[in-house]
């Protein structure tokens, strides 16, 4: 065998390596990223299932997540006078009626956000 073919040979050989290789690597990524699909899909069904049971079962929960549950009735009653107070703002002419930007927070009563490029969500 000549030189020439010897070389081609081998080149042959470590292309088809190189695109196994390549094929497995590709592989593993697309699994990869299925499991952190799913993770996610799970971490949503727990935070659904978290709401529907705060939602629920405000005034009987189980000592183990008193403190969590105070901390969530806390939140929403904060979220709460917050929003009175935006109302009011509004109201009293002190900021601009429109949708606040739920990635850049600057207000805008377009359907996506003139600052970010952000969907307003309403």
């Amino acid at each position: 065998m000549s030189f020439f073919d010897e070389l081609t040979q081998k080149a042959k050989n470590v292309a088809g390596t190189a695109s196994e290789k390549a094929k497995e690597a590709a592989d593993t990524a697309k699994l990869s990223a299925a499991i952190l699909a799913e993770k996610r899909e799970l971490d949503k069904r727990y935070r659904e299932i978290g709401q529907w049971y705060a939602n629920e079962y405000e005034g009987e929960v189980p000592e183990a997540i008193a403190d969590v549950m105070k901390a969530v009735k806390e939140s929403q009653d904060k979220i709460t006078a917050m929003q009175a107070d935006r109302e009011k703002a509004k109201e009293d002419g002190v900021i601009e009626a429109g949708t606040v930007c739920p990635v850049c927070g600057k207000i805008s009563d377009s359907k996506f956000c003139p600052h970010c490029g952000a969907p307003m969500g309403g």
